[in-house]
């Protein structure tokens, strides 16, 4: 070989291109006619395969499916990339291949034609894009659920003002009916269907992650004790449970309530996968994350979590259903035998809490699900049962309250449910006229009770100004959804008071009841 020639390079430029050859990050290799005639480790590993001689042995046309994601045929369609190389000089596109062990994975491809003597050669990059379209996925996901949670937290608002409206009227028509009126039945029909919306309407704002949450800090493993005599009834006498608890406490920051609600949900999805008969396996454990977690597991940043474990030994998930379960309205049951909306409430209250949820499933052999929440080293809380409070109060209510609420249904309803009860009631529509009111009047009411989200001035920036001129007054804010006006992150502050719509009459008043007293 001539050490000069262009067209022969010398022995020192040749062992140079074969260490670039051997250390690129992306496959690269050598195709003459239909054989592969030389590749890097770097396609050996792409590939899976044991060592190069195995992967040279194999035939160009065995590392592709027999047809492309957009429906064509791998064979035709590569010749048509082939022929558009010779004719561009190169040809960049994406391809779907396959590893030894028949699992498709998606590559950029850049095929360049090389003269060798009176032939041509085929130099080929292939560039592995599954960590990049998983990102992109991820990406779109992502943007598709704040899209949907922005319109379904809205929603949620106005439903939330209807709702104070129709269960509170029903509640006070309950309260002025004789016993034994059959217009009784009417009313505990609406007041049914009234908290069946309210459910409804608080799983929205849970997939929305505009739910209120007023966390503690309590032990997974000893939440999962209570509960395990209510997932029985849930699940069913054919289907078994079985705990596996951390041998140490787990102690997470989260709301009991909605953590109850996530552990409930996936069960519930257990035992419909697993036609009401099977073995469900409630595991917890400690992990500590680092700087990178790539693959299928949780995209959260580094420190010690809890893993909530809930496996089943149903019939699994297909990869096309496992990348749309956590959609709102998203279901695969029957018609009026689901909402669509456990998963994505699951997966809101998880977020919301700080942590992440992951699954894996496999036609015939189950489905998993890991819920990630971070560890804290705060001390558990004593956990508390409050009873249900009831509507007529012992004391003779005297105290003035100004109220605050854009909406006249809202409004009107409040003040009938506090004028009952003895209060002294102002009410103005915003921040702004609650201000004029209190100005004009030299009003000093004793309490303010104020919807957060409203016109010209909200609640928070009326009591920041209120609050230093009548340091006495307490504060009571009433909101649907608080779009995150009192919320750092979805979680209340510390010291502020809020009572979530929608509420019944009953509820408002032992809050009030609960404020004074307590002054």
């Amino acid at each position: 070989m001539a050490q000069n020639s262009d067209n022969n390079p010398s022995s020192a430029e040749h062992a140079q291109y074969r260490v670039l050859f051997e250390r690129s990050a992306d496959a690269i290799l050598v195709i003459d006619g239909d054989t592969f005639v030389d590749c890097n480790q770097a396609t050996v590993e792409m590939l899976r395969y044991s060592d190069r001689e195995d992967l040279l042995k194999t035939h160009p046309s065995e590392l592709s499916p027999e047809y492309q994601p957009d429906g064509r045929l791998s064979f035709e369609k590569a010749n048509e990339m082939i022929a558009l190389a010779h004719d561009q000089g190169s040809h960049r596109f994406e391809w779907v291949h396959l590893r030894s062990d028949g699992s498709p994975f998606p590559v950029e491809v850049l095929l360049t034609p090389i003269p060798r003597g009176e032939d041509t050669v085929l130099h080929v990059v292939w560039r592995d894009l599954t960590k990049r379209k998983r990102l992109e996925l991820e990406l779109r996901q992502a943007q598709k659920m704040d899209a949907i949670g922005k319109l379904t937290g809205g929603i949620a608002h106005d439903f939330n003002n209807l709702l104070v409206a129709i269960i509170g009227y029903a509640e006070l028509m309950e309260l002025e009916l004789e016993e034994g009126s059959p217009f009784l039945d009417y009313v505990a029909q609406i007041q049914m269907a009234g908290g069946r919306a309210a459910g409804l309407v608080s799983q929205l704002l849970a997939f929305s992650r505009k739910q209120v949450m007023v966390p503690t800090v309590i032990d997974l493993n000893e939440l999962l004790v209570r509960m395990e005599g209510l997932l029985v009834p849930v699940l069913g006498e054919n289907i078994t449970i079985e705990n596996r608890l951390h041998a140490e406490a787990l102690p997470v920051l989260a709301d009991p309530g909605q953590l109850e609600q996530v552990i409930v949900n996936l069960a519930t999805n257990a035992r419909d996968s697993m036609l009401n008969t099977g073995a469900l396996i409630v595991e917890t454990s400690r992990v500590v994350l680092g700087e990178k977690n790539e693959g299928g597991g949780p995209q959260l940043g580094p420190g010690s979590y809890a893993v909530l474990s809930v496996k089943d030994d149903g019939a699994g998930i297909s990869p096309d259903i496992l990348a749309n379960i956590f959609d709102p309205f998203f279901t695969t049951k029957e018609k009026h035998k689901g909402t669509g909306l456990g998963l994505s409430t699951v997966h809101g209250i998880v977020k919301q809490s700080g942590g992440e949820i992951v699954v894996a499933s496999e036609l015939g052999q189950g489905s998993e699900f890991k819920v990630y929440l971070p560890l804290t080293s705060r001390n558990v809380t004593a956990a508390g049962v409050e009873g249900s409070p009831e509507m007529t109060i012992d004391r003779q209510a005297t105290e003035t309250i100004l109220l605050v609420e854009d909406e006249a249904a809202v409004s009107g309803l409040i003040e009938r449910v506090l004028l009952r009860e003895g209060y002294h009631v102002v009410v103005a529509g915003n921040g702004v006229e609650a201000l004029t009111v209190v100005e004009s009047r030299g009003l000093k009411p004793d309490l303010l009770l104020t919807d957060v989200v409203m016109p010209e001035m909200g609640g928070p920036e009326l009591a920041k100004i209120l609050a230093p001129r009548l340091p006495d007054m307490k504060i009571l804010f009433a909101s649907g959804y608080t779009d995150n006006a009192l919320l750092n992150g979805g979680i209340l502050v510390d010291g502020v008071d809020l009572i979530q719509k929608p509420f019944a009459p009953r509820d408002l008043l032992a809050r009030l009841r609960k404020i004074f007293e307590n002054a």
